[in-house]
């Protein structure tokens, strides 16, 4: 199907497409093209035709979403005949941000889901249920679960008609920066596949905006028993920050050194309860809380925060001694940062420019397609507390976000295992 017929099918619903980054682009009708905001500049016209494909292929992936028939259920702050209020609900919710999250009670495991677990008696279902479990989902090649962990104890494949996925993963892995976005995305589909070292790999995600990705990766890893990403969680703690999506917390990173000293591994050399042994951390990730809109896809506002932070312009809202004012006053150079998709390309532009530009575009499409709508267990999405109480007076304020819901009634976990 060509550029044209591809509007063609999209003006039968609607005359414009969102992108990854929330920004609409309207089409017009009778030429069958994007209205792009420079169109009447001169330097603009070699790269039309490509944008344009990419820009179709990108919305065509958030459209094929597993996700896309989610429905939020919001809670309503008006207080009508006959009903209940919802505001402590909601108060009980909102308080959970005023402190480290307690051990266990952030997507906590149910007792029919550990005995579940315990019943899987290889390396290999356990391993492949902690995958499925985490909410990870490979962004940069498709993997079915029938392809999760698809080898055995020795490494070798299990079912050969997934052969080429494995040479693909690891051709892309191993040559690709250990520590970019990409790589991070290529370290993850190793990850999935079987390489729990490829999790490791995958905390280079947080160079881009997607902090909570990147964090549960890590975590994901140390359930899995690559204990040095116990050494990566200390630095976030420790030297990352917010650059990160993390709280700097120096206390935290040495009980957490002090733990993995002696860490009980069980029979398979894992940690699948970690949750419940250390806790979990609150991530800041602008892309998680923007009403499913990235605002962040680089992670520069964040690298931004996080240098007024070391400043002392601000102070994170996650310390003990924040208050409603400095809270507020984050929250407020918080803003919003747009990639401009709505813009043609210059024709200035480097074919090595234009290519990264357009595998950006489509790797942030596919994450916005895949990621969990209501977060990762082990990476739970922070909320300043007041901007929570704005969301909630608005009536936008989604109960299924709520990280004390466990991992398997979560909209994102398979049927299937439930």
């Amino acid at each position: 199907m060509n550029i044209k017929e591809q509007i063609e099918e999209i003006l039968k619903k609607q005359d414009y497409i969102v992108t990854a980054s929330g920004i609409i682009i309207d089409i017009n009708k009778e030429t069958k093209e994007f209205k792009f905001n420079n169109r009447s500049k001169d330097n603009i016209g070699k790269y039309t035709q490509q944008y344009s494909k990419a820009l179709l292929d990108a919305w065509q992936i958030m459209e094929s979403s597993p996700y896309k028939d989610y429905k939020p259920l919001y809670l309503d702050p008006e207080l009508k005949t006959g009903e209940s209020s919802t505001y402590l609900e909601f108060k009980a919710w909102q308080e959970l941000y005023l402190k480290e999250p307690q051990k266990g009670a952030i997507a906590p495991w149910t007792k029919a889901e550990k005995a579940y677990y315990q019943s899987l008696k290889t390396k290999r279902e356990r391993y492949k249920y902690l995958v499925i479990r985490s909410g990870l989902r490979s962004s940069i090649i498709d993997i079915p679960y029938d392809a999760y962990c698809n080898v055995d104890e020795n490494g070798k494949l299990i079912k050969e008609e997934y052969k080429e996925l494995y040479v693909k993963v690891e051709a892309n892995r191993n040559n690709i920066i250990l520590n970019d976005f990409f790589g991070g995305e290529w370290g993850i589909a190793a990850g999935i596949l079987g390489n729990s070292w490829g999790f490791v790999q995958g905390a280079g995600v947080t160079k881009s905006g997607f902090k909570a990705r990147g964090m549960q990766s890590i975590f994901l890893a140390l359930q899995l028993g690559v204990e040095s990403s116990f050494e990566q969680l200390q630095d976030a703690l420790l030297y990352w920050g917010l650059s990160a999506g993390m709280h700097i917390n120096k206390l935290r990173a040495l009980q957490i050194k002090e733990f993995a000293k002696n860490a009980p591994y069980d029979e398979f050399g894992m940690l699948p309860y970690l949750d419940e042994l250390i806790g979990v951390d609150w991530v800041m990730d602008l892309n998680m809380i923007d009403e499913g809109y990235f605002i962040d896809e680089e992670g520069v506002v964040l690298d931004d925060l996080s240098k007024q932070i070391k400043q002392g312009r601000l102070k994170d809202p996650r310390d003990k001694d924040s208050t409603k004012e400095s809270r507020e006053e984050f929250a407020n150079e918080i803003g919003a940062h747009y990639i401009r998709y709505d813009v043609d390309l210059s024709n200035d532009m480097s074919e090595e420019g234009v290519r990264y530009r357009i595998n950006f575009l489509l790797l942030v499409s596919k994450l916005k397609a895949i990621t969990p709508k209501q977060g990762y267990p082990n990476a739970p999405t922070y909320y300043v507390p007041e901007d929570l109480e704005v969301t909630y007076k608005d009536h936008k304020l989604d109960k299924l976000l709520n990280p004390t819901i466990p991992a398997i009634y979560r909209y994102d976990f398979p049927e299937s295992l439930r």
